[in-house]
């Protein structure tokens, strides 16, 4: 018994010293935060208020876009994410976006895909072919293979968007195994035949999903499949598993900025100052970042969101401040309020950082009076201002 204990003690030891001189646990490739990441939105209906949760209006997902395009984001196609996840494509960009529409939705061809084609944004519809051409508010195969053979990507919503996990069906194993079967197969073989393309995502109807749907999808031949789970989808994730940001009309802009990885930032000497009527005469937006020394100078810019094209800016690396040049634009705004987002990105963190605030520009379907002519024998008006000390320039 002696001897064993000693044997037992020996071994002991040795592992107790192995273990010392291993080194830390190396961390996992899915909770490496140095390693690119990317946001997935998932969009619904676009303009239909009738609908009372996941429709959002035309003008808000004009400006989701609008700041997509304008303020450094990387809108990158699904395929290139799922090659990432799973070691095929070796990076992805920095502040990369998916972006995704579920169902089927008239809106999609209607709304959507004007927008996102005009700015060269890629993007999946999640398909259930059993809605298509059922209502006059869903999406026709005509519609469908226009977007398709335009470069859309098409891919299955399952079936008929049930439930799919067994807890929520009283089947048999056997009965619910066959039914699983055909919500995922039936929906991908429709979707190939009536698009010439071949399916491989899958988006899990209300995000209603287990490990056991999660490997039939894999079996049914998807090689990513889609989920409502909250977060961004690193490297190493389980491409069957991947996160996605739902957006819905209860979403405020703010929140938007927030879930795709926006952290606040200061502002100071805002010119002209927001929340008041801006002369007419202004050609110039400007301001200081406090914490300037904290940033990449390469990554800081200012736009405003009502453009569909960004103004010229320009960012002094020297103080901190950063402005956006007007020129004749504002006779061409369509509304007075306008939204300002100053953004880049901290040197030490590598995360995004930004500031927002509203200017109220003149209104544009106002045109200014011409000044009326002066009276016989009265000065002009030029050389009455510098008279009284603020007219011309010196």
């Amino acid at each position: 018994m002696t001897a064993r204990r000693a044997l037992f003690s020996t071994i002991l030891v040795i592992l107790i010293t192995v273990s010392a001189f291993a080194g830390p646990k190396r961390k996992s490739v899915a909770n490496d935060d140095s390693l690119p990441s990317a946001i997935v939105l998932c969009y619904h209906i676009v303009e239909a208020p009738a609908d009372p949760r996941m429709e959002i209006s035309r003008e808000t997902f004009r400006q989701h876009l609008r700041y997509l395009e304008m303020t450094g984001y990387n809108v990158i196609p699904l395929r290139h994410l799922q090659e990432y996840v799973t070691g095929k494509r070796a990076s992805i960009p920095k502040n990369a976006v998916v972006i995704t529409i579920d169902d089927g939705w008239r809106s999609t061809y209607t709304e959507a895909y004007p927008e996102l084609q005009k700015r060269n944004f890629p993007f999946t519809v999640f398909i259930y072919p059993n809605i298509i051409g059922k209502t006059a508010n869903a999406l026709t195969w005509k519609q469908i293979k226009e977007m398709s053979d335009a470069g859309v990507d098409i891919q299955s919503h399952s079936l008929s968007h049930p439930y799919l996990t067994k807890r929520r069906h009283r089947k048999t194993p056997e009965a619910y195994s066959e039914w699983l079967r055909r919500e995922l197969a039936e929906s991908k073989r429709i979707l190939e035949k009536e698009t010439g393309k071949k399916v491989r995502y899958l988006a899990y109807p209300y995000g209603d999903y287990d490990d056991v749907v999660a490997e039939q999808a894999g079996k049914a031949g998807y090689d990513a499949a889609l989920t409502c789970d909250f977060g961004k989808v690193k490297k190493g994730s389980n491409p069957l598993k991947m996160r996605r940001v739902v957006i819905d009309k209860r979403m405020s802009f703010a929140t938007l900025r927030q879930y795709l990885g926006a952290t606040p930032m200061q502002l100071a000497e805002i010119t002209p100052t927001p929340a008041q009527p801006v002369d007419p005469g202004v050609t110039v937006i400007s301001a200081k970042i406090p914490a300037f020394k904290d940033l990449d100078p390469k990554s800081v810019g200012i736009a405003l969101l009502s453009l569909g094209n960004a103004l010229p800016y320009s960012y002094d690396a020297r103080d901190g401040s950063v402005s956006l040049a007007l020129r004749n634009a504002i006779s061409s705004f369509q509304s007075r309020h306008h939204r300002a987002i100053v953004w880049g990105t901290n040197m030490k963190t590598g995360k995004r950082v930004e500031a927002s605030f509203v200017l109220q520009l003149p209104d544009p379907k106002k045109a200014v009076p011409p000044a009326a002519p002066p009276a016989p024998g009265s000065p002009s008006p030029v050389v009455a201002a510098s008279a009284m000390g603020g007219g011309g320039r010196k």
